[in-house]
């Protein structure tokens, strides 16, 4: 693994433990943003990052939109199906690091943390049958954690039973409905498998349109969970006026109904789990139940 992450030591004193985690930093193929993102988080206490690569549906004419934008823009696509798929999924990047050295971590140092960093992928799902295709994917196979954006409860119901390679599901926030956000019952199933669900709230921020949406659709998956079990926030920033101190995070829980002595495990780095996937028995176990409370 390319991940920081991959060096942890065996024993379990206070420096090795989560604190606080950014769940959702995106890289859009810009170094020099995400490095800016990466020191904004470390400067507001945040120990652990997750940078993510988000490539949209895999499926559409219009994925890979935020892959590069150093690079040339990709060819249009003829093939369809699991044609246009394979074509696609094989313009993934590589997951991204930026360099621990031009970083300032000398406030973690002397609050006895290190510094960790996750890579992320993102792909929306909408076709089951990229199910197969997607874990066996040599690029996919390399990101820490895979999260998949899904609108479609047959989806949901699927990963009950075969999501063992999904870490974290998340849904569009611009949505004005997202129908299996009512499912508690898979939502609960999944939860119990080990998957993750996240809410993201730079877009609220944002947009004040989107704002009274996004907390709605937050309320619900709080009760869908029983109070946010399973449940992380992460901030999906691309800018660094996007990302929040992690306290200022947890009481922003409260808003999407969570208790207030509950703020700060949703931004305790829990939602980072992949130690529980049984896809890739060769990928290196992360620390994902190392959470600080």
């Amino acid at each position: 693994m390319a991940s920081s992450s991959a060096s942890l030591p065996v024993k379990n004193g206070p420096e090795n433990k989560f604190q606080f985690a950014e769940m959702n930093l995106r890289h859009t193929g810009n170094a020099e943003r995400t490095l800016a993102l990466v020191k904004r988080a470390v400067r507001m206490g945040y120990d652990s990052v997750v940078i993510n690569v988000d490539v949209g549906d895999l499926m559409s004419d219009r994925c890979l939109e935020v892959q590069k934008e150093d690079d040339e823009p990709p060819r249009k696509k003829k093939k369809g199906g699991k044609g246009k798929f394979k074509q696609q999924a094989d313009e993934i990047p590589e997951p991204f690091f930026v360099d621990p050295s031009k970083l300032d971590l000398t406030a973690l140092e002397m609050a006895g943390k290190r510094f960790r960093q996750y890579s992320r992928l993102t792909i929306t799902l909408t076709d089951q049958a990229i199910f197969h295709m997607l874990t066996h994917h040599e690029t996919v196979r390399q990101y820490d954690i895979l999260a998949v954006r899904i609108d479609d409860e047959q989806i949901l119901s699927t990963l009950t039973r075969k999501g063992d390679f999904v870490d974290i599901i998340v849904y569009d926030p611009t949505l004005v409905k997202v129908p299996w956000l009512t499912k508690g019952r898979l939502i609960m199933s999944c939860v119990e498998t080990g998957i993750s669900f996240e809410i993201g709230f730079a877009g609220a921020l944002r947009d004040s349109s989107l704002r009274r949406q996004a907390f709605q659709h937050g309320r619900l998956l709080m009760n869908m969970t029983r109070g946010g079990k399973g449940v992380v926030l992460g901030s999906g920033a691309e800018d660094v006026i996007s990302i929040r101190a992690p306290y200022d995070v947890a009481n922003m829980s409260i808003l999407f109904g969570a208790k207030p002595t509950d703020g700060r495990k949703f931004v305790a780095a829990r939602g980072i789990q992949g130690d529980s996937k049984k896809v890739w028995p060769d990928r290196p176990v992360k620390p994902l139940q190392q959470v600080a409370h």
